[in-house]
């Protein structure tokens, strides 16, 4: 996997404020105490705040600085079946594209998915992740991979342990994509993936309003899309 600029992991620590309710909609990304807080200059928040106003997780407003939208459930939704629409299209690409070793390294990343103890958070986040590459490189599409990236964006950290119940929806999901790849159906594929986030999707929202994420002032609707 690419390894994350700090414009990056200071947009994943931001968005993680955002989701755990530490930054409310309307309010004010510091940056002064953000850079201070994460030991870095002031270059990696504005590229930060850059890619997250693209994303629609912030409004820049000119003269007055960045403020958060805040994300609500419709935001989850639109997200996650966006994010199936580009991995069903990248598993069209892997049954075009691929070879018989391409193949051979999605079955072996499966397997791989197959055989970790569930309980083992960290471990099925490596597994699942070593899959993910195999499937991005059978695909011989990098703008496919690098509009994934930032699609993984919506909750930063270990999905897996953030989030209850994904690992079995994902163990099973990993077994029957790498399936229908096998077998030459890029349909049944990415049907597979749009059933895969739908579900990921409604138990984000679900711990997302537990938290009172959701709640608060609404702020007016991002220029930029996201």
């Amino acid at each position: 996997m690419e390894r994350p600029s700090s414009g990056d992991l200071v947009a994943a620590h931001i968005r993680r404020l955002v989701v755990e309710g530490a930054y409310r909609p309307g309010e004010r990304v510091r940056q002064d105490e953000i850079a201070t807080e994460l030991g870095v200059s002031r270059i990696p928040v504005r590229e930060a705040i850059i890619a997250l106003e693209r994303e629609g997780w912030v409004t820049v407003e000119p003269h007055r600085g960045a403020f958060v939208n805040g994300i609500d459930a419709d935001y989850v939704r639109d997200h996650f079946e966006l994010h199936a629409g580009i991995l069903g299209v990248s598993a069209r690409r892997v049954h075009e594209r691929s070879d018989e070793a391409d193949r051979a390294a999605v079955a072996e990343a499966a397997a791989a998915v197959a055989a970790c103890d569930l309980t083992d958070v960290d471990a099925f986040n490596t597994a699942v992740y070593g899959w993910v590459d195999a499937m991005e490189a059978a695909a011989h599409a990098p703008r496919l991979s690098s509009m994934t990236r930032v699609m993984a964006n919506v909750l930063p950290g270990n999905f897996f342990a953030a989030v209850p119940d994904t690992v079995p929806v994902q163990r099973r999901a990993v077994a029957e994509i790498t399936e229908a790849i096998m077998a030459g159906d890029p349909d049944r594929a990415a049907a597979g993936y749009a059933d895969l986030l739908r579900r990921h999707g409604a138990l984000l929202i679900a711990l997302l309003d537990s938290r009172g994420v959701f709640t608060g002032p609404a702020m007016p609707a991002a220029s930029a899309v996201g």
